[in-house]
């Protein structure tokens, strides 16, 4: 990440084992630790070699420009696990996921992170 809260650019090295993560979070918002343990269990289990880019946003400003929609963001090369409505603007929130039962949860379900890291392998195999 730059000095001024902009995120690094998503570059694929062309390793199905390593694509680009980014986790954007502000810190006074709680919902980022039980994502981002999440996040690293997804990818002891899928044997993903990533690191994570630890991105802080923590002002309106930076939130515009990295297309924040709240804490946590996980983003897998550039791309949003869990892709906000196209009516969504980017703001410091506390991002809420739905769950398979329809209640809500301060991280995406697991299934989905699996599910954005075996399609990122599958593009890179086509």
């Amino acid at each position: 990440m730059s000095a001024n809260g902009e995120a690094a650019s998503s570059v694929q090295n062309g390793d199905v084992n390593s694509p680009h993560i980014e986790f954007l979070y502000f810190a006074s918002c709680s919902n980022a630790s039980a994502a981002l343990t999440l996040l690293r269990d997804v990818l002891r289990t899928e044997t993903v070699s990533s690191e994570i880019e630890m991105i802080a946003v923590e002002t309106e400003e930076a939130a515009q420009r990295n297309s924040f929609f709240g804490s946590p963001t996980i983003r897998i090369n550039g791309v949003d696990i869990s892709p906000p409505p196209t009516s969504a603007t980017p703001s410091l929130a506390c991002r809420l996921y739905v769950q398979p039962d329809g209640h809500y949860a301060p991280h995406p379900p697991a299934d989905v992170l699996v599910e954005a890291l075996r399609r990122t392998r599958r593009d890179a195999n086509t």
